[in-house]
């Protein structure tokens, strides 16, 4: 799941927020799969429920 989120924002700082959140998900992620808690993940229009 690799995708690359790209902010057109001025603000150098807001800037950075999309990778940010993205890292965070994937830690989330991580953290669910080590712990065998579900992670739910939703994409634009859809939602999924992963689970191990």
């Amino acid at each position: 799941m690799k995708s690359v989120a790209v902010s057109h924002l001025k603000d150098p700082d807001l800037q950075k927020v999309p990778q940010a959140l993205m890292r965070a998900a994937e830690k989330a992620r991580q953290l669910a799969e080590q712990t065998g808690t579900p992670f739910i993940s939703r994409q634009p229009a859809t939602a999924e429920k992963k689970s191990k």
